[in-house]
C-alpha cells in the first residue's frame, strides 16, 4: 500500500473500531522513516494502546512510533506532577528506599533508576500512571539482577494495582495472562469502575494487550 493508503486506512479503522471521533480526538499520522507517527490527544490510556494496536495490524505498516498523549485528569505544572510521584513513592513501603528519577516535560513522565524486580517496576509505573496529570509514562527503570517475565508475573502486577486502586473492587475481578494478553473477567458496579480496572490493566508495563469481559451490575 501506498503511503497516502495505509494512512487513510488507519484513520478510518480508527473511528470504526475505536470510535475514536476525529474531530473531538483527532490523531495526527505521517509517514517518517517509513514508520507511522501517530500525534494527538485521547481520552484513556486504552484509547492510546488500543489505537497503536490498530495502527499495527494494517497491512504495510512498517513500525509505529508512539506520540499518543492521554489527557489529563487534572491540569498539573510538570513540577507538581512530580512531587506526586515522589510522594506516591514514598506512601508505598516497597519503593520507599529506592532512588527513582523522575523526569517530566509537558506532563510526559520518564523513570530512570534500579530496581530490584519486575514487580517494584511495574509498581512504580502504576503509581506514576495514577497521578492525574500524567499524559504518558515511560518506564525505563532497570531490573537487577535480571529477572526472566512471564505470564504469571504480568497477572500478578495486574492484582497488585487492582488491589490498590481505591476506585475498584478487586474481589470480584479473575485476571489472567496469555502471551502478554491481560484478560479482565467478573463484575464491577459501575463504568467508571471497569474503565479504572481497564486502564490498570494497561498501565502495567509488558502488558500489550488487555480483553475486558467485566460487566457492570447495579
Amino acid at each position: 500500500m501506498r503511503d497516502i493508503e495505509i494512512v487513510k486506512t488507519i484513520k478510518a479503522s480508527l473511528e470504526k473500531e475505536l470510535h475514536i471521533d476525529p474531530v473531538k480526538h483527532p490523531i495526527h499520522l505521517k509517514i517518517e522513516n517509513n514508520a507511522i507517527v501517530m500525534e494527538g490527544v485521547v481520552d484513556r490510556i486504552a484509547h492510546k494502546k488500543m489505537a497503536l494496536l490498530v495502527a499495527m495490524s494494517i497491512p504495510g505498516t512498517a513500525g509505529v512510533i508512539d506520540r499518543l498523549r492521554v489527557k489529563p485528569a487534572t491540569e498539573m505544572g510538570d513540577k507538581e506532577i512530580k512531587n506526586h510521584i515522589y510522594d506516591a513513592f514514598l506512601e508505598e513501603p516497597t519503593l520507599r528506599d529506592i532512588t527513582i528519577e523522575v523526569d517530566v516535560n509537558n506532563g510526559m513522565v520518564d523513570l530512570e533508576g534500579t530496581v530490584p524486580s519486575l514487580s517494584h517496576k511495574r509498581l512504580a509505573g502504576v503509581l506514576a500512571w495514577w497521578v492525574p496529570g500524567s499524559a504518558d509514562v515511560i518506564n525505563s527503570l532497570e531490573v537487577n539482577p535480571p529477572e526472566e517475565d512471564s505470564d504469571e508475573e504480568i497477572t500478578e502486577a495486574v492484582v497488585l494495582a487492582l488491589e490498590k486502586d481505591i476506585l475498584v473492587n478487586h474481589s470480584n475481578i479473575k485476571v489472567t495472562t496469555k502471551n502478554w494478553v491481560v484478560t479482565l473477567d467478573g463484575a464491577v458496579h459501575s463504568e467508571p469502575a471497569k474503565n479504572a480496572a481497564e486502564d490498570d490493566a494497561w498501565y502495567v508495563w509488558g502488558v500489550n494487550e488487555v480483553k475486558s469481559r467485566l460487566k457492570v451490575i447495579k
